[in-house]
């Protein structure tokens, strides 16, 4: 396995607590992975445009579990999408009156939409995209998950022109924008050809899945640890060496990093307490975002940095590998995942399910890696450089941990508790 690089810059985005608590509240997440990760696991190959490989390390995967999701266990085998195109561009296989759709855009103006993806994220993406509907006037946004909803809101209720179409990670706010009427459901013809999870709800399908790794400054860590259990006998052994060293995510105050112990402990139960009492004795640096957790590691300052954001690590390359290195959890990779639904405020409707269908498309997912974001469609993943079902293979299924819909999410006691539990182990006032 080797270390991917990314010329592409990607944007770290945190999700508030608050947003994820509610709702991440209804579902498991084995299935997700249980859908994506069967059968053979073929060998990813680089995609065009894609930057090439260099150094040693290990590989990432997807999240987000629907309610719709098959059973926990269930490997579920997802159809290979037929080859072949109309004259117009699009699958062969989308309905025969998809040309409608097609000629309504024509007459809208331009497409808005707001996202948490940097302009670098979406530029391989609008570039095919337009190279099939080249009269689409893509304008997109690089907005904070909540915000995408927040500016939609009042924007809708006063009848000025807004979102097209969301995509965001934080699916609390999907749930309340569902709850308010605000979403224009369309089923996707690219649907039949993904995994049962990779929609949320219906109309709201993933676009792409990051993971939570390991990283490390290679010239001051010869021998990085391969588990988080493995990170606490180091630190253990020699205390010293890694007090103020460590980094990670704030989970008092940052709803992805509460989400990454949340269903890591969930996993590793009572041996995981132990696990971050015995890390957190080296005094933790907890940051706000990823970014500064590899700001921190290159710089020196931090040793090590774990439950990092690759949306923050990737861009890093070439240029950090002779410092920055970085690698799956073996005992435990979180996993992220972003939602993407056309608005019931549309004002270009067509043009929004055009590049719906554009985004989850075989095409789309390829562009979206060459963009920087994780694609898990299984049919592109031997023409991707970095697959969900990579990680599969190398950390196995059940050591892969999409933030589902726990139902214990909504129990305030619950999650009290494992907050202060988790201020505990890391010396939080």
């Amino acid at each position: 396995m080797t270390e991917f690089t990314r010329r592409f810059a990607l944007n770290d985005r945190s999700l508030s607590r608050r947003a994820l608590l509610r709702l991440l509240a209804a579902g498991g997440a084995g299935a997700l992975l249980a859908a994506c990760g069967g059968g053979a696991e073929p060998t990813p190959t680089p995609a065009t445009g894609a930057a090439t490989p260099t150094g040693a390390a290990r590989t990432p995967t997807p999240a987000a579990t629907p309610a719709t999701s098959p059973a926990a266990g269930a490997t579920p085998t997802v159809q290979a999408a037929p080859t072949g195109t109309t004259e117009g561009g699009w699958p062969a296989y989308y309905p025969a009156d998809y040309d409608q759709i097609v000629e309504a855009s024509r007459g809208e103006d331009r497409l808005i939409v707001y996202s948490i993806m940097s302009e670098q994220n979406w530029a391989p993406v609008l570039e095919a995209f337009n190279q099939r509907y080249d009269w689409i006037t893509v304008e997109t946004s690089d907005l904070g998950s909540y915000e995408v909803f927040e500016r939609y809101y009042p924007e809708a209720a006063s009848g000025a022109r807004t979102a097209d179409m969301i995509i965001t990670s934080a699916p609390d706010a999907w749930q309340e924008f569902i709850s308010r009427d605000e979403l224009n459901v369309y089923q996707s013809p690219e649907a039949q050809y993904l995994p049962d999870w990779a929609q949320l709800a219906e109309g709201v399908y993933v676009v792409s899945a990051d993971p939570l790794v390991f990283i490390w400054n290679k010239q001051l860590v010869q021998t990085p640890p391969k588990t988080m259990a493995e990170l606490a006998e180091m630190v253990q052994a020699n205390p010293g060496d890694w007090q103020g060293r460590i980094t990670t995510y704030d989970a008092e105050q940052v709803a992805t990093g509460f989400a990454a112990f949340w269903f890591w402990i969930k996993k590793a139960g009572e041996q995981g307490w132990d696990i971050l009492s015995r890390i957190g004795q080296a005094s933790v640096q907890v940051q706000s975002s990823a970014g500064r957790m590899v700001d921190a590691t290159l710089a020196g300052e931090a040793k090590l940095g774990f439950f990092v954001s690759t949306i923050s690590v990737f861009p890093r390359y070439p240029e950090a590998e002779p410092v920055l290195g970085w690698g799956l959890i073996g005992d435990g990779t979180p996993l992220n995942t972003r939602g993407a639904g056309i608005t019931k405020a549309a004002q270009s409707p067509n043009s929004a399910r055009l590049l719906l269908d554009f985004m989850l498309s075989r095409e789309g997912q390829i562009a979206w890696a060459q963009g920087g974001l994780t694609p898990y469609r299984p049919d592109v993943a031997d023409q991707v450089e970095f697959h969900l079902n990579t990680v599969i293979a190398e950390i196995g299924q059940e050591n892969a941990l999409p933030f589902s819909f726990d139902p214990d999410l909504t129990d305030q006691a619950k999650t009290q508790e494992f907050l202060s539990r988790w201020k505990q182990a890391f010396g939080r006032p």
